[in-house]
């Protein structure tokens, strides 16, 4: 029976990420193991019970989006203030899971990658990850939504196996899942997505339109 700390790095509390920590939790459950589920953003102020649960854990699963490439920047405070307490980390190990809107691993992977860095300055055993592309068109529906989300969630749950048995899990596990997209389908997907997006800075007031204030002069 493991104990398994898990933390959703996403702002929002009923996204994607929710979704599937508590596909984790239905899994780990199932067989036999114990789960906490904390949500980072409702403990950034004081910490204290993820470090808690962290250092009684036998295994560690971080579940987020991708956000510019790599998860949101609270959890790279997350892993320092980790790193910081050497006394909590003790060869845990330590899995990932990474969401994000493009249906292509290596969009996101380097979220794991993060996660590999982390574990070879600390002592904590990083035993692999999975990527989910297409996250952003659940907006925290069940994965059925998904054009390939039978396949998916095949593969998820031998990713959950590998988590309860302790042991490495391949990156060709989550590679077997994605969606292998044409070119010319990629194009019409990207021309969706960014009309979405415009939609939704239009629907808040924002001109899409404007030049970002990041390419100005330095």
């Amino acid at each position: 029976m493991k104990r398994i700390a898990a933390i959703n790095v996403s702002p929002r509390k009923q996204g994607s990420s929710t979704m599937l920590i508590n596909l984790l939790k239905d899994a780990s459950e199932a067989r036999g193991d114990n789960i906490d589920i904390f949500h980072l953003y409702s403990h950034l102020k004081d910490m204290n019970a993820i470090y808690r649960a962290v250092g009684a854990s036998d295994t560690v699963v971080i579940c987020g989006p991708c956000y510019i490439n790599t998860y949101p920047a609270d959890v790279t405070m997350l892993l320092e203030e980790l790193a910081a307490r050497p006394e909590i980390l003790r060869g845990q190990n330590l899995y990932g899971i990474i969401q994000g809107g493009m249906p292509y691993a290596h969009t996101h992977v380097s979220g794991l990658n993060m996660l590999r860095i982390f574990s070879d300055k600390t002592k904590i055993l990083y035993r692999g990850g999975f990527v989910m592309g297409l996250g952003a068109m659940l907006d925290g529906r069940p994965l059925s939504k998904l054009p390939n989300g039978k396949k998916t969630r095949r593969q998820l749950e031998l990713f959950f196996g590998h988590i309860h048995n302790g042991e490495d899990s391949p990156d060709s596990l989550y590679e077997a899942a994605l969606m292998k997209i044409p070119g010319f389908t990629a194009k019409i997907l990207a021309a969706y997505m960014n009309g979405k997006i415009d939609r939704i800075f239009a629907s808040r007031g924002m001109d899409a339109r404007q030049p970002s204030p990041y390419l100005g002069d330095i």
